[in-house]
């Protein structure tokens, strides 16, 4: 019983934790385009408005609350991801030698091209009159979208689009910053996608810059012709399938304007933007290099274990005063075979100062940062450690 109640609560924390990041990431990426697009640069995009953009009223308290229900379900697909990669039923490697850094930007690319071709069919699917009245009529109540119509999806809408990834991860191996990419890419597109203003660039002859991808007016279109127009990213499946609306091109010029300066620092925007969203959830997935524990008290080493490279083990390698730790000794492995699971190290951590040996995880805040959690039953301890590098520059004596 007792195995059972560690494996719930560490179940519970993880998708709390999982929770937190899309969360996060949903109102930095919605809540960002807004303020960034709608807001404060409302007057200067002014003549790229699309159409007349009055929002109901009631209508993003009602987008937002139906994207809490959508943020919910990701985070459930989130947690299925890490319990599978921890299992080893998907494969989240966390070093990119492991298959390489050619094939880390190909996985990239293929996350995202594949997700465009199931977003495709699964939207097509979901315009189905019997399918469209169950699961994706909410998000088409918002006739003029806001960036917050972005995650505004019935509970149908939001398992198929959240499946995607624990799908493909059954089959193509990812590195953590390869998923945090794709799913920054995701967020990004989607916001601007129902910002309602053409930020994307067209030629002198007013036809898209890059004629390949979506642009705001494209999925504008959609919702106000609700059978064409169906891609998310690229326009490819449009155009192969004849589903883009055949007014598209000439709807696009009216409020597209060629590349300017303005554009460009309105592209420089996004980019922070986007940079910012990959910091929120950044996660530096390999660990490695010598921590201290809180007040000094000790130092602890990471390197890759001995018998599994793939795992990593925490040395203990000098303590402040060792009669408070009597449990530890200097060169002992007090945190063995910690696994990655796709988001954290997970295994036992053993406490020197009293010899318990909780069921816990090690997460990397940032590279110089650590957050360690366990339980020893019903005890549960947390702690941040710092790197050894990072507090020598703190104290004055590091490079």
């Amino acid at each position: 019983m007792t195995q059972i109640l560690d494996a719930a609560q560490d179940l519970l924390a993880l998708y709390v934790d999982v929770f937190g990041g899309d969360l996060l990431r949903y109102l930095l990426g919605a809540g960002g385009v807004f303020l960034a697009i709608n807001l404060a640069m409302s007057r200067q995009l002014a003549g790229q408005k699309i159409g007349e953009r009055k929002i109901p009223a009631g209508q993003m308290c009602r987008e937002i609350l139906a994207s809490l229900r959508t943020v919910a379900i990701f985070a459930t697909a989130g947690t299925m991801i890490a319990v599978g990669a921890r299992s080893g039923v998907m494969r989240v490697y966390p070093d990119v030698s492991d298959y390489g850094l050619a094939y880390f930007w190909i996985s990239t690319a293929l996350l995202i091209v594949l997700h465009d071709a199931w977003f495709y069919w699964t939207h097509r699917a979901l315009h189905f009159p019997p399918l469209f009245r169950r699961f994706h009529r909410l998000h088409h109540r918002s006739n003029r979208p806001t960036p917050f119509t972005s995650y505004s999806f019935d509970f149908g809408e939001a398992v198929v689009n959240g499946i995607y990834l624990p799908l493909i991860l059954l089959v193509l191996p990812a590195h953590p910053l390869a998923l945090l990419i794709f799913v920054t890419h995701m967020m990004l597109r989607n916001a601007l996608a129902h910002c309602g203003y053409e930020v994307f660039p067209a030629r002198r002859d007013g036809r898209p810059l890059f004629g390949w991808m979506t642009t705001v007016t494209h999925h504008d279109m959609h919702h106000a012709y609700a059978g064409k127009n169906l891609g998310f990213y690229f326009t490819w499946w449009d155009r192969w399938m004849g589903t883009e609306h055949p007014a598209y091109l000439d709807a696009f010029k009216e409020v597209s304007k060629p590349v300017t300066a303005g554009s460009v620092r309105l592209g420089l925007v996004l980019v922070v933007l986007f940079l910012g969203l990959g910091a929120g959830g950044a996660l530096a997935s390999d660990l490695k290099g010598r921590y201290a524990a809180p007040g000094l008290s000790a130092i602890v080493e990471f390197t890759p274990c001995q018998v599994s490279p793939d795992r990593r083990c925490g040395t203990l390698v000098w303590m402040w005063t060792p009669d408070e730790m009597p449990h530890g000794e200097i060169g002992e492995v007090i945190l063995p075979d910690l696994e990655f699971d796709g988001r954290r190290w997970v295994g036992r951590l053993k406490s020197p100062q009293n010899g318990w040996v909780f069921r816990g995880e090690v997460t990397a805040v940032s590279r110089d940062q650590l957050h360690l959690r366990g339980c020893a039953g019903p005890i549960c301890a947390q702690q941040t450690w710092w790197s050894v590098n990072h507090l020598a520059k703190v104290l004055g004596h590091g490079p």
